[in-house]
């Protein structure tokens, strides 16, 4: 079936070719029919392709508001093709400038770090200001450095890069050795479980593809690699959780790491798809409704948002996701 712009192309040809035909000097006793042919087959391809194009609204009753718009095509030559194509663009943008939003723009909240006990080390300071200001002595730099190493590399990746260059020699060479010691203790595992899969048995080798996918993918969550090492990593994730799919299909974990990936890489479609799959396996709301959300939020789905996070339970065992959830119940 053509798409409705093809119909109203056609459509315009064609009237266009009547109008050459009605103008011409031509004698014939059976112009004005032939005008009437062409005019009609015209009218009827403008009349469907804008119906098409027109809201959901503006369809009903289908039969109807279609007559309504061949009709307008048929009888009001060129004044209707005028009127047809205005009532799209009326349907679509008048509605939208009296639409009453629910949802308003918020400044983003301001961070309030957690007061430290006394004795604790950095009382009230900012550790991510701390490290980056070349004013603060350096031990105390050094201690909040070794805080860093304790903490997850997803929420220091970014300070740590930052303090790549830093002018003293010692932060700067503790950044790079943190960085360099949780990448290496990945890469070894990865290394480990591919010398395992040369030799590994049918049922082996199904575990070893999903650790392999968990592991790269890892790189990437852990904010461990960037550039195209980052591409990279998520290309071999992808790859080995195809391959583990392509083994056990019903693999709901699977599914969801592959829509993880696929959302990273900004493949949104097959992330949908993905995360969907996980549903139909049976993954409860709360593992991925979340994700779900994510994605609408990045279609500026709000509403879709506030539907799914509304679904998720109060009693899951992630106190953010209970307070994020209770968020958009109250939006």
């Amino acid at each position: 079936m053509h798409e409705p712009r093809f119909l109203i192309v056609y459509a315009l040809l064609l009237e266009a070719g009547a109008f050459v035909l009605l103008l011409s000097r031509s004698s014939d006793d059976l112009l004005l029919i032939k005008y009437l042919g062409l005019h009609a087959v015209a009218s009827l391809l403008l009349a469907s392709g804008a119906w098409a194009l027109l809201p959901s609204g503006f369809r009903k009753p289908r039969i109807w508001s279609w007559v309504l718009t061949f009709c307008l095509a048929f009888f009001v030559p060129a004044f209707g093709l005028v009127a047809i194509l205005g009532g799209v663009l009326v349907g679509y943008f008048l509605p939208a400038a009296f639409r009453k939003e629910p949802f308003v723009t918020v400044s983003a909240p301001a961070f309030n770090p957690v007061p430290m006990p006394a004795g604790g080390g950095f009382r009230q300071e900012d550790l991510k200001t701390l490290l980056l200001s070349s004013d603060s002595p350096t031990e105390l730099r050094l201690q909040g450095m070794m805080t860093v190493r304790r903490m997850p590399t997803r929420s220091t990746g970014e300070v740590l890069r930052d303090t790549l260059d830093d002018q003293v020699d010692d932060i700067r060479l503790l950044a790079y050795g943190i960085l360099d010691q949780k990448e290496k203790a990945i890469t070894r595992q990865i290394d480990r479980a591919m010398r395992l899969l040369d030799s590994a048995t049918l049922s082996r080798k199904y575990r070893l593809y999903r650790r392999l996918a968990e592991l790269y993918w890892e790189l990437v969550y852990q904010d461990l690699v960037q550039g195209d090492i980052r591409q990279l990593a998520l290309d071999r994730a992808y790859h080995y959780v195809d391959v583990a799919l392509s083994e056990k299909s019903d693999d709901g974990g699977m599914w969801l790491l592959q829509g993880r990936i696929c959302l990273a890489q900004g493949r949104l479609t097959e992330a949908e798809q993905s995360f969907m799959s996980c549903r139909m396996l049976g993954l409860p709301a709360s593992r991925v409704n979340p994700w779900l959300a994510e994605l609408a939020l990045w279609r500026g789905q709000y509403t879709r948002v506030r539907k799914l996070m509304g679904a998720i339970a109060d009693n899951t065992r992630s106190s953010s996701l209970n307070q994020s959830a209770r968020y958009w119940r109250r939006a």
